[in-house]
């Protein structure tokens, strides 16, 4: 979710500019942003969670849900940000997911 807030409200300043007389009023108006705090406080607590979650599980079993982040923000983009859906990116997030249950699965 912190990923769809910061981008939200990137697309709402504009694209970051890349010259030192533009960034700094462009890096004045995030810092005023509220939402722009709300959404580095999510990263700041989804790292936590992450360091968390490794600390009590092997390494190889957690990395693979990790790229469950790809769907999610696939899905979230469509539903919040109203970008556009193509069945391509359907598809490809669909081998992710598989790919995770592949990996989490135990064969006897």
């Amino acid at each position: 979710m912190a990923q769809i807030i910061i981008k939200s409200r990137l697309t709402e300043h504009g694209t970051v500019p890349f010259s030192f007389e533009g960034g700094w009023p462009y890096l004045l108006g995030l810092l005023a942003d509220r939402q722009v705090w709300i959404g580095g406080l999510g990263l700041v607590a989804s790292s936590a969670l992450w360091y968390a979650g490794i600390s009590r599980i092997p390494l190889s079993v957690a990395f693979p849900f990790a790229a469950l982040s790809y769907p999610l923000i696939f899905a979230g983009s469509i539903v919040f940000l109203h970008e556009r859906f193509s069945w391509q990116s359907l598809a490809g997030n669909g081998l992710i997911v598989l790919g995770v249950v592949l990996a989490a699965t135990q064969l006897p």
